[in-house]
């Protein structure tokens, strides 16, 4: 009985030794500090300064989407998504991110009616373009130019195009509020 109880004294002696082997050299994780313990806030998405706003316009009559590209505008940059579709009430929002914002409406009538907004000495003015057809001064606002940001100026020299009435009437209307 005395073998039998120097060798269970001895089995639970390497039992102990292997256990406490194995905790003090098995991989542990890391350790956490307080400060991986705070996460930080996930950053908000919002319109960028270089975001590209893509305007889709659906036309109900002749089945036609066209859309037209341009960058954030300045009272757009810094909104989220809530905010931007607050702004753009009757449009759908298809797809938002810091990188590109994509916005569609239906537009009743047909994919003809496309107006290009540019300068008219020193003035905001409106041309109208017409497929096949030169394109005319249709309007020439009482907005100078030169009120409106530098950023501004630049888009409406290079022109910018709008299309259906509906479209440049709420664009007009921007531009002068």
């Amino acid at each position: 009985m005395k073998v039998r109880d120097i060798l269970l004294a001895f089995l639970v002696f390497v039992c102990f030794a292997a256990f406490g082997f194995w905790y003090t050299y098995a991989p542990q994780p890391p350790a956490q500090t307080e400060a991986e313990e705070i996460l930080p806030a996930a950053k908000e998405t919002v319109i960028e300064k270089e975001t590209q706003m893509v305007y889709q316009y659906y036309y109900t009559d002749d089945d036609i989407t066209k859309e037209q590209k341009e960058p954030a505008q300045d009272y757009l940059v810094g909104l989220d998504r809530r905010q931007l579709e607050s702004i753009f009430q009757g449009w759908q929002l298809i797809y938002f991110s810091p990188e590109k914002v994509i916005l569609r409406c239906s537009v009743e009538g047909v994919s003809t009616e496309s107006y290009l907004l540019g300068i008219f000495e020193g003035y905001l003015a409106v041309y109208c373009e017409k497929e096949g057809q030169q394109i005319t001064l249709t309007e020439k606002t009482d907005i100078p130019v030169t009120a409106l940001p530098l950023e501004e100026q630049q888009q409406l020299q290079e022109g910018i195009r709008v299309n259906g009435e509906e479209n440049l009437a709420k664009l007009l209307s921007d531009y002068t509020s």
